[in-house]
């Protein structure tokens, strides 16, 4: 069996074309594969906004809105998605420009230290990723949304980088010593969790794909050690302006070392033996990781750079936001047929793409959150969020995630080991896998709800 599996990994190296529009093809289905996701982040905002935030009926339409969509589209109805959201977008948009009055001239936007627009961006991984990472076991799950094992651009490869853009969002540069042990806090908890799933998996016996992050490695040591790698490269900058040029640079170095061989060797089919060679996916992946990091915490710190901003003073940092996100597509394309899109190694193709569909959902979110859907009348009003900044216009269900989204990624990973070994989700019809994806996303959801209505935050 080991021999077929390792004959298979060979023959899908040996045959990857590059040079192809696979990848091209893959990258621009996979982003249009979660605007369902974020159409419902929008219908929550349309439909429920004026429902109190913490009212148990506000949550339900929400996860109506949003749950339910999501699970059908990846699983039963995934051919029909793209139908989906063409017609829910063409509806909201004559909606509101047939209903929605413009906002006055002069009327400020409130940037903030955590604009919202990250907090949809964070909503959206921790959603998507709860959703695939259980229908990925069931049978009506399409194999073109699966991980890929060497090059490529599927739906779920966007799940791990995601997660490093979201967290230098809300990171800051590293300017001493004293900052690092300041980092215990928050590296430590992930490595932690990193060590006790890696634990738990081989007490289980749980199967786990060596190929994603290695034997030992997985989601939380990799976002764990970028952090705490990330924050001592930024120690070389005097600013955070320079951090633009350092991790571009970081990033071509990265890039040249798997060209050199690293690429070849650990997609290849080698035994997982020895430390690096078992963990060679998630060791190779590190400084492509570190350099996506630096980058999301230059894009934070300039978007973040004025409190306020007026109507054309956002609308051109749209429009540069825009910009820099079609330049990334660009280069996405020509990195399809030169070095390849491999999440496995995050090399330079794989890393423009996570940020150019990052800059293209926040473009989204600022179009619908910030310019359409904010009302005058209530930016006044005191938020919910610790940070004092408004965010009324926010559905629960973001807000929730927001507040608890590493328990919310916890729970939905200890719920699908539960399910994976008393189900046999491999053997379920299509209806019974939207009914047990169903009932897992409202449980996912509804702890971390419960938890936005105690007060109560954990991570």
């Amino acid at each position: 069996m080991e021999a077929e599996v390792a004959s298979f990994v060979e023959h899908e190296l040996n045959d990857v074309d590059l040079k192809s529009w696979r990848s091209i093809k893959e990258s621009l289905d996979s982003f249009l594969t979660i605007l369902p996701t974020i159409l419902g982040f929008v219908l929550s905002r349309l439909l429920c906004g004026h429902l109190p935030m913490l009212s148990t009926r506000r949550f339900l339409l929400e996860l109506f809105l949003i749950g339910l969509p999501t699970v059908i589209l990846i699983t039963v109805g995934s051919a029909y998605s793209y139908t989906y959201s063409l017609v829910v977008s063409l509806a909201v948009l004559v909606y509101i420009y047939g209903n929605v009055a413009p906002n006055p001239p002069n009327f400020v936007y409130k940037v903030g230290k955590r604009p919202i627009v990250f907090t949809l961006l964070r909503a959206t991984a921790y959603s998507g990723t709860c959703a695939a990472i259980l229908a990925v076991d069931f049978p009506s799950y399409p194999t073109d949304y699966r991980k890929s094992r060497t090059f490529g651009a599927a739906v779920m490869d966007m799940g791990i980088g995601l997660f490093v853009v979201t967290m230098g969002l809300v990171s800051h540069r590293a300017r001493s010593i004293t900052d690092l042990k300041k980092l215990r806090r928050s590296v430590i908890p992930l490595l932690v969790l990193g060590l006790a799933r890696t634990i738990v998996i081989t007490l289980i016996d749980y199967h786990q794909d060596e190929t994603e992050y290695g034997r030992h490695l997985n989601a939380f040591f990799i976002l764990g050690f970028t952090k705490l790698l990330g924050s001592c490269y930024s120690l070389l900058v005097n600013s955070d302006e320079q951090l633009l040029a350092l991790a571009i640079g970081l990033l071509f170095l990265h890039e040249v070392v798997l060209q050199l061989g690293l690429s070849e060797f650990v997609m290849s089919s080698a035994p997982h033996e020895g430390f690096f060679s078992a963990n060679r996916e998630g060791l190779s992946s590190l400084h492509g990781c570190v350099a996506l990091y630096l980058l999301s915490i230059y894009f934070a710190k300039w978007y973040t750079s004025r409190d306020s901003l007026t109507y054309q003073g956002l609308i051109r940092k749209l429009k540069s936001i825009l910009f820099v996100a079609i330049l990334c597509w660009k280069l996405v394309f020509i990195s399809s047929f030169l070095t390849g899109i491999a999440r496995v190694t995050f090399s330079f193709g794989y890393v423009i793409w996570i940020f150019a569909v990052s800059l293209s959902l926040i473009v989204i979110y600022a179009f619908f959150f910030e310019l359409k859907l904010v009302r005058p009348d209530i930016c006044s009003k005191k938020s919910i969020r610790d940070d004092g900044q408004k965010n009324i216009s926010l559905p629960t269900f973001v807000e929730s995630l927001n507040m608890n989204g590493l328990t919310h990624f916890m729970i939905s990973n200890f719920l699908t080991g539960m399910v994976n070994m008393s189900l046999n989700p491999g053997h379920r019809s299509d209806l019974e896998s939207v009914v047990i994806l169903s009932i897992y996303m409202f449980v996912c959801a509804g702890v971390v709800f419960l938890m936005l209505k105690k007060g109560i935050r954990v991570a």
